[in-house]
């Protein structure tokens, strides 16, 4: 009956426990990349740093909604890719992104009655993100969205002007560990695939040279198409295929972060 007697308190006052809200602040920082028309598959020599801050809360052992902000840098340059060279484009750009994500806990993580202090776990959501692609041309940065490199405006009428600011699907896992009562520690890879394919300022064909000059001056054909610097005949003309457009961009954020626990007491409610 002794044995017996606390199972069944257990059993009864289970359903009368809230544990209430379970609030997480923390920090990430790790690397960022890239993957795009300029890079068809993820390279290291393009890889930069990516750092941001995250408002969480946890709702059960299972499930964390998850509010952050991140800053990274992503590159791309057809030098890295044998196939690519010829076309001889590159860009550069940094990536501010709002996010929310879910995250789903394969283990019952952290707080409980019953938990455990690792577990793997899996997230996606929805970001807002802003970018501004640049290439470096006669040692100087310059901006590519308003040079209409591949005649948005310049008259193709299939095309049209990107806008700076998209939106994003990430999709991701990590790990994590509960290192004190406070204090959780974790790594992930998030990957983001962007509704835009813009992310290098490449998409879909070449347009006429004389025509982006004459209605976006001369460095919008010139850094149109790149090939001429390193083969004296240049592989541009109308139509011929720059990008594709079937394809969207993506880009990278991972890293190692930290985060600290406010708890909410546990209440028993009679």
């Amino acid at each position: 009956m002794s044995f017996l007697l606390p199972k069944i308190i257990l059993i009864i006052l289970l359903p009368l426990i809230s544990f209430g809200q379970k609030w997480e602040i923390g920090m990430q920082l790790g690397p960022s990349n890239y993957q795009g028309d300029l890079a068809p598959d993820i390279t290291f020599k393009e890889t930069h740093l990516a750092g941001g801050i995250f408002l969480k809360r946890n709702s059960g052992q299972f499930f964390s909604h998850c509010l952050s902000l991140m800053e990274g840098e992503i590159s791309g340059n057809d030098n890295n890719f044998t196939n690519l060279k010829i076309r001889n484009l590159s860009f550069q750009t940094y990536i501010t992104e709002l996010s929310y994500q879910l995250e789903f806990n394969f283990f019952p993580f952290s707080f409980g009655l019953q938990h455990k202090d690792f577990t793997p776990y899996v997230f996606t959501g929805l970001s807002l993100f802003y970018f501004d692609p640049q290439t470096i041309y006669n040692g100087q940065y310059i901006k590519l969205n308003n040079l209409d490199t591949e005649g948005k405006v310049a008259g193709n009428e299939q095309k049209h002007d990107y806008s700076l600011y998209q939106l994003a699907i990430p999709i991701g896992g990590g790990l994590k560990f509960s290192i004190s009562d406070k204090i959780i520690l974790g790594i992930n890879v998030g990957f983001r695939s962007a509704f835009t394919d813009y992310l290098d300022d490449v998409s879909t064909t070449y347009y006429d040279k004389n025509i982006l000059t004459k209605k976006n001056g001369k460095l919008s054909a010139e850094l149109s198409d790149r090939s001429g610097e390193i083969n004296n005949q240049p592989i541009g003309y109308m139509g011929k295929q720059r990008g594709r457009s079937d394809l969207k961009d993506w880009y990278i954020f991972s890293g190692i972060f930290i985060s600290y626990k406010i708890r909410d007491a546990v209440c028993f409610q009679f």
